[in-house]
């Protein structure tokens, strides 16, 4: 699933590439992915045929594509789904589920492997967006919405909660997923089950300054997320856990900090903490 870092170059890419481009031709094969917004394939057709892109925005992972006539193209890639420019005449292949065709050549496809992909996508009225997103709207973008160190710590002092699962929940941290949440904590010193309301204004900063240069290293690994139909930053050609990560996946490896073996803890179904027991306090 896309965290934040990837769905932030995801967006910039998507700027730079099919801002002030036209839909030509709709392609959908799997309409399933239209739920909720469109009853069958020829009204999503309709609604996105022939608009133009003029901005392209987002909140949390899920990106939104604003039209012409106050329309909005709504793409959340759910789980694992991926959004990758192709030509025009390409083969959409069996993992693409939407492909659309530019007036000036080139086409987007929505892709994800699997006969139930989570992805979802679109076209909805452009004061509606947000909500069709179906992410909080109280909930903090680190990136978007570039809050202060002040702010960042009402936030954290409001939540009362473990610092994992404050960091990770959707309903207060837009994007900060299993893999982030940890190299924040990290790169502040800070354990997982530290409860949120505990830190001094010190530790708040920490934390700030931590999960701004972990998500902007983030993004500098990522890459372009339009070059490839499968996107995975969290691990290289071979196997082995990404080099920019420190602590995520790397159960029993050495600390890069103090060299004491990085320790995996399950804090609940779904959900564990990649931590170093001895320099996180």
């Amino acid at each position: 699933m896309l965290e934040l870092p990837e769905a932030e170059v995801l967006r910039r890419d998507l700027e730079r590439e099919v801002v002030g481009k036209r839909a030509k031709d709709v392609t959908v094969t799997t309409p399933s992915v239209l739920k909720p917004w469109h009853r069958t394939r020829k009204d999503f057709a309709a609604q996105l045929e022939g608009r133009r892109i003029a901005t392209v925005r987002r909140r949390g992972n899920v990106m939104l594509l604003e039209l012409d006539e106050g329309l909005t193209w709504l793409v959340d890639p759910g789980a694992q789904g991926s959004l990758h420019l192709e030509t025009s005449t390409a083969d959409p292949g069996a993992d693409t589920h939407v492909a659309v065709a530019f007036a000036t050549g080139g086409a987007l496809h929505l892709s994800e492997a699997g006969r139930e992909p989570t992805l979802r996508c679109g076209v909805v009225p452009s004061e509606e967006a947000d909500d069709a997103a179906g992410v909080s709207r109280d909930a903090l973008d680190l990136l978007a919405d570039t809050p202060t160190w002040i702010e960042f710590g009402r936030y954290l002092l409001a939540g009362d909660e473990q610092l994992k699962l404050l960091l990770a929940d959707p309903k207060r941290f837009l994007g900060l997923g299993p893999v982030y949440s940890d190299e924040i904590l990290w790169e502040a010193g800070l354990r997982h089950d530290r409860l949120s309301s505990s830190l001094s204004p010190q530790e708040i900063r920490r934390l700030y300054r931590a999960a701004h240069e972990v998500l902007l290293a983030g993004m500098k690994a990522s890459g372009s997320a339009l070059d490839d139909a499968e996107p995975d930053t969290y691990t290289e050609d071979d196997g082995s856990v990404a080099g920019h990560l420190n602590v995520f996946g790397r159960e029993g490896q050495p600390c890069p900090r103090c060299r004491t073996p990085i320790e995996r803890t399950r804090l609940r179904r779904g959900l564990t903490s990649f931590h170093c027991p001895r320099c996180m306090g």
